[in-house]
């Protein structure tokens, strides 16, 4: 079976950056800030806000229903002064992809994105397709010509027996009911490949279920040769809720050895959809090094 042929689905990586119109103290960890933020502009367009945000209501009661969405905030800046500028990704899921244009539509209408407790005004600058680093919206006009991309499993690398495997948000896995606290290599492919079954299953694409499997399996034979993982305590208030939610995980670095060709493909997929829960907050995002 050639590495094309395990998985493919279509995404929209939405780069957004907006600047800064008065000095704002902004909270340490920005996803569950921006998410909410987002998911109030995007509610002034009922379908586009029901299909992305609310899509797992639709799921007959079912618990964990997976979100066509994720959110990756930038890296921690306390103070913003007027004029700086806030990046972060929105990126679209299969065929959430095909709200993008309704998406833009309405980010656009927005006279400004009220941020943190003190709802400081930041203002849209312009929104790129973040890896083609195509403009999407910029100097007032919009692109209407846009291209889906497409994650699919051509990136397999041979001769490789070392990955480093960087946590750069959360990672947030649950076992048993218990959070994790520990980490290795077969629970983090068994996560991106049951992310993508089910991302596809509900959102279009395909997985090869078979190599899915076998991948899981081969795993068990990687070793964990350094680990710096360490537990950071992360909350946030949801007024929705109206409550103090706990989003602490794992960060840090882990490196293994093995025959790592076989999960390259696998490895570069978690890199771009996350893994673990709570990734519509911007948790489980992990940066890959192959050596």
């Amino acid at each position: 079976m050639s590495s094309s042929d395990l998985f493919s689905l279509s995404y929209m990586p939405l780069l957004i950056r907006l600047k800064c119109c008065e000095s704002a103290r902004l909270p340490r960890y920005l996803g569950s800030t921006l998410h909410g933020v987002i998911g109030w502009i995007l509610s002034m367009n009922k379908d586009v806000y029901q299909y992305i945000f609310e899509n797992r209501k639709y799921g007959c009661g079912k618990l964990d229903i997976v979100n066509p969405y994720i959110l990756e905030p930038p890296r921690y800046q306390e103070i913003y002064e007027e004029g700086d500028l806030l990046c972060f990704k929105f990126i679209l899921l299969g065929n959430a992809c095909n709200y993008t244009k309704s998406v833009i539509d309405t980010l656009v209408s927005s006279p400004y994105f009220e941020i943190g407790a003190g709802r400081k005004k930041f203002k849209l600058v312009d929104i790129f397709q973040a890896d083609k680093l195509e403009p999407i919206y910029q100097s007032g006009k919009i692109n209407t010509k846009l291209t889906v991309s497409k994650l699919s499993s051509t990136r397999e690398q041979k001769e490789i027996s070392k990955c480093s495997v960087h946590l750069l948000t959360p990672l947030r896995i649950r076992r048993a009911g218990e959070q994790l606290r520990e980490l290795d290599f077969p629970t983090i492919i068994r996560n991106i490949t049951r992310r993508l079954a089910a991302l596809t299953e509900r959102y279009g694409g395909h997985l090869h279920a078979d190599a899915a499997a076998s991948v899981c399996e081969l795993s068990s034979e990687v070793h964990t040769i350094s680990s710096g993982l360490y537990w950071s305590e992360v909350s946030r208030y949801s007024n929705r809720r109206n409550m103090k939610m706990d989003l602490s995980g794992m960060l840090g670095a882990m490196t293994f050895e093995g025959e790592m060709y076989h999960f390259s493909p696998w490895l570069y997929a978690a890199q771009n959809l996350h893994i673990g829960r709570n990734v519509t907050f911007g948790c489980g995002q992990i940066d890959v090094v192959f050596g």
